[in-house]
């Protein structure tokens, strides 16, 4: 297994302690255990996810650099990203900062660009990631990281707009994909 296979292991691996730490302990659990958790866990997840991240931008650049490109790699990579990020979105569900439907628009967009994928490849053809995509990711990115540390500082608005902005991007792209399937599919 090559190092860029290894970094998205890793950060699957690191997708369970994220969620450990982000969810916040109920308040009947008042042992000093947790206490330290209510202090910290908010904190911890962020480095966790922060981590989780980079390791999401290293894989793609080894992979690229040093042509370590693998099948297991082009399977694992992007469902270690959808599950980080879906994770990261349903804890931020959970703590009450984003909306629900908002996270189920997301994870339809994937699985409608996921299904177009699919279908466009048996026709032998690939559907190129465009550059909202990659927006999108770094905005959700983004977003996740700001909501974390909002628990910390003060951020007013600035969490909330970018992840509208991460919203916008991610039907945009979404739209983009759908209209690229079509044209393969119809022919």
């Amino acid at each position: 297994m090559n190092i860029a296979n290894k970094l998205t292991l890793i950060r699957i691996i690191l997708i369970p302690f994220f969620i450990i730490f982000a969810v916040p302990t109920p308040e009947w659990l008042s042992e000093p255990v947790f206490s330290f958790h209510q202090q910290y866990g908010t904190l911890i997840a962020l480095v966790i996810f922060v981590i989780a991240s980079l390791t999401d931008l290293f894989d793609g650049y080894l992979a690229r650099k040093y042509k370590l490109i693998t099948n297991m790699g082009k399977f694992l990579d992007p469902i270690a990203d959808k599950i980080l990020i879906t994770s990261a979105l349903v804890v931020l569900v959970e703590r009450g900062q984003i909306a629900a439907y908002t996270v189920v628009i997301i994870i339809a967009r994937d699985l409608i660009v996921d299904g177009l994928r699919l279908v466009v490849s048996e026709k032998g053809e690939v559907i190129a990631a465009n550059v909202f995509g990659k927006i999108k990711t770094n905005l959700q990115i983004i977003s996740v990281c700001l909501y974390l540390l909002a628990f910390y500082i003060n951020l007013w608005y600035i969490p909330k707009i970018v992840y509208a902005l991460a919203l916008i991007a991610t039907v945009y792209s979404g739209v983009i994909y759908v209209k690229e399937s079509i044209k393969f599919i119809k022919d």
